[in-house]
């Protein structure tokens, strides 16, 4: 646990929002789910108050410091991903 604060394994959830279409979702899915499967993963979406924009949240069981930066980074280098948290 050498520069983190985060005990491992750690249930995680991360959140990407961009505009609302209808493959958003999927295309979380797509990026996400290489670095996590085949461990469990529960998906959730919100739309904003106007629906412009879609937030999706993915809640996973993080192992180590490397999944979760390969989970940021795989939602990072996505021009559609406008924030990541």
């Amino acid at each position: 646990m050498t520069g983190t604060l985060i005990e491992f394994p750690a249930e995680i959830a991360v959140k990407a929002m961009g505009l609302s279409t209808a493959d958003f979702e999927t295309l979380i899915s797509s990026l996400v789910l290489p670095h996590i499967e085949p461990d469990p993963v529960i998906f959730t979406t919100l739309p904003s108050k106007e629906g412009k924009y879609l937030s999706v949240s993915i809640r996973f069981t993080a192992k180590n410091i490397e999944q979760l930066e390969a989970v940021y980074a795989a939602l990072q280098d996505e021009p559609r991903v406008l924030y990541r948290l």
